[in-house]
């Protein structure tokens, strides 16, 4: 079996509805500054985003609604930094707040799985899951991280239910075709490589796959766990 190789799991853009209720002047204020904060989080404006949501936090006047996301926001810029325990606080702090806010258990698992935390990452990815069952990046993440861990089925379990949401999804397909290949199912992983290769003609790691399968089905090969590994790939992020 050749040694995993599977892309980092990475966070789509976050956009959050506006609430509508009466404001305050000073409500309005802050919500004019949170605003400025998101747009500098999308634009991955990360010590900036620090700046203008601390000081959004500290102000206080943001209304009950808004306040969980000025933590979330922080926490995906300390989290981009590589600032991990810090990240890890704001998310907690925003679930408190309102503990169906899948997005910030998604960058929970992003954090943990950063760290190479993997059994951590998977329970947040669960929770982002249960909250949004065909997210298919949530799928996605999780996949890649059992594939870290080692549960290949799991692995290819989460993939199949991704792609089956989002067809086109090339990573999510192309880890499908890893999972199916360290479980032994080589058809099924050259079908799967295959298809990256109809999304993206030039995918490295689906070309790669696919010779592998090659060199494998010739007599005499060895592959497998017992084979021996000097052409084969280091783990990569």
């Amino acid at each position: 079996m050749r040694l995993a190789l599977f892309a980092a799991a990475t966070a789509a853009l976050v956009a959050f509805a506006t609430p509508a209720f009466a404001q305050t002047a000073s409500e309005a204020a802050a919500i004019e500054e949170f605003k400025k904060g998101q747009a500098s989080a999308n634009a991955k404006k990360n010590d900036e985003t620090i700046t203008i949501m601390t000081g959004v936090i500290e102000a206080g006047k943001l209304p009950k609604e808004w306040q969980p996301y000025p933590y979330f926001y922080r926490g995906q810029a300390y989290r981009r930094l590589e600032k991990y325990v810090e990240a890890l606080a704001d998310f907690d702090k925003a679930v408190e707040i309102k503990p169906d806010l899948a997005a910030a258990h998604f960058e929970t698992g992003m954090t943990f799985h950063a760290q190479e935390k993997y059994k951590q990452a998977i329970a947040a990815y669960d929770k982002a899951i249960k909250v949004s069952p065909d997210n298919a990046d949530y799928l996605y993440s999780r996949c890649v991280s059992k594939s870290w861990s080692g549960d290949n089925a799991g692995a290819r379990d989460d993939c199949r239910k991704a792609v089956k949401i989002k067809d086109d999804f090339v990573d999510a397909w192309a880890t499908l075709g890893r999972a199916y290949e360290d479980m032994g199912q080589t058809d099924k992983a050259e079908e799967a490589y295959k298809k990256v290769l109809t999304l993206d003609p030039k995918h490295k790691g689906a070309k790669e796959g696919l010779e592998y399968i090659e060199t494998c089905r010739k007599p005499g090969a060895q592959c497998g766990a017992a084979a021996e590994e000097p052409a084969k790939k280091k783990k990569g992020k």
